[in-house]
């Protein structure tokens, strides 16, 4: 139980990295055109993965499963915060949804899939040791 509270304090150290891209995104991207919500994306998605292969590491006494489970808890994380951010701001699902637009520039999936996947993918790239 202890590894799964410790990854999602991991998630949580994301937040800040997330809210400091947007800010990017606003402040400077933005006036890259087009370009700014797509390679803002990009842009989360690797810090994402960065913050894993620093921090997924010092889980210690996970079993394979364990890293699958922590990407599906990230990903759930990732989609409620999302949520709750386009509800705070008078939203709701049908906005969240439309994040997922790909053909709309937005890149949002890309950001959701990594939260996902990065957990398993630290695990191989590491070798993390793993009990079974």
């Amino acid at each position: 139980m202890t590894r799964y509270l410790l990854a999602i304090a991991v998630w949580f150290l994301i937040i800040p990295v997330a809210i400091l891209n947007g800010g990017f995104r606003e402040y400077v991207l933005v006036y890259m055109g087009g370009a700014s919500l797509p390679l803002s994306g990009i842009i989360l998605s690797i810090c994402i993965f960065v913050v894993a292969f620093l921090l997924i590491p010092r889980i210690r006494h996970c079993k394979r499963r364990d890293y699958y489970f922590f990407g599906l808890i990230w990903f759930a994380l990732t989609n409620l915060f999302d949520y709750g951010m386009y509800a705070m701001d008078g939203g709701g699902f049908g906005e969240l949804l439309q994040s997922y637009n790909f053909f709309s520039g937005n890149l949002w999936i890309l950001v959701v899939l990594s939260s996902l996947c990065a957990p398993p993918l630290v695990m191989k790239m590491r070798n993390l040791p793993s009990r079974g």
